[in-house]
């Protein structure tokens, strides 16, 4: 499918998530079996690891909040922040918080990752979660992370990269997601188009490399760069540059 530019790309993505933000951690664990988990607990432990600042955390895209919920599980007297630009998936989210007892511990609010309202220097890590690929300018987002972050401040991004591996077991992988991905939205939550966005935004979205070193041009170092189911998703770990 041809993917959305511009102000049409902000516009069918909040609407797309709002669609489906019902229904959109079932599929998450349905398309990941459950894997993504785990994968955001290893991002944590990574971006925290060894960080010689301290400071609040802030989740950008934290949609129905479970990245901020493993951020703060792993630093518990971290205060944490959410934002999203989906009202629908924050609605979720809040409602997550208020059972796990943690709408105390972090807060969440509607905002554009592009233009975060905050004060430069603010947080000590920022994390986003299968989020920048939906970004009409992900240059500018990556900037404004590194405006708010301290200097030692660090970023984890963990997302969907095109396989870039050539090995059977990769590209079987890649099909069965592009395949299965539209067959479980129609099922789970009535809506194949959203499901098909997914995988061919994946498909057409720059590779982790090319992406840390985006990174770099925004003001970071990076740290690491870890491949995890396949290839088909990479933990990325930077360092604001003082």
């Amino acid at each position: 499918m041809n993917q959305p530019k511009g102000n049409s790309k902000s516009q069918y993505v909040s609407k797309l998530f709002g669609d489906i933000a019902q229904r959109y951690d079932l599929l998450n664990n349905l398309m990941s079996f459950g894997k993504h988990q785990a994968w955001r607990r290893q991002a944590v432990h990574m971006v925290a690891q060894n960080i010689s600042v301290t400071g609040p955390a802030l989740d950008v895209a934290t949609g129905t909040c479970d990245f901020a919920i493993d951020v703060e599980s792993f630093k518990p007297k971290t205060l944490v922040i959410g934002i999203d630009f989906s009202l629908p998936m924050l609605q979720i989210g809040i409602k997550k918080l208020a059972k796990n007892n943690l709408n105390k511990k972090i807060s969440v609010m509607i905002a554009d990752g592009h233009e975060l309202p905050f004060e430069e220097n603010t947080f000590a890590i920022v994390t986003m979660g299968f989020g920048i690929r939906n970004f009409d300018n992900p240059k500018a987002a990556l900037n404004e992370i590194n405006r708010v972050l301290k200097p030692g401040g660090r970023l984890a991004i963990l997302e969907i990269f095109p396989i870039q591996n050539r090995e059977f077991i990769s590209k079987l992988f890649n099909l069965a997601f592009k395949m299965i991905a539209p067959i479980l939205g129609s099922l789970f939550a009535n809506n194949r188009q959203a499901y098909e966005y997914l995988p061919a935004s994946a498909e057409s979205f720059m590779s982790s490399m090319q992406l840390m070193g985006l990174t770099e041009e925004s003001g970071f170092m990076p740290i690491s760069n870890r491949e995890v189911a396949f290839g088909s998703v990479a933990i990325l770990i930077s360092e604001k540059i003082n």
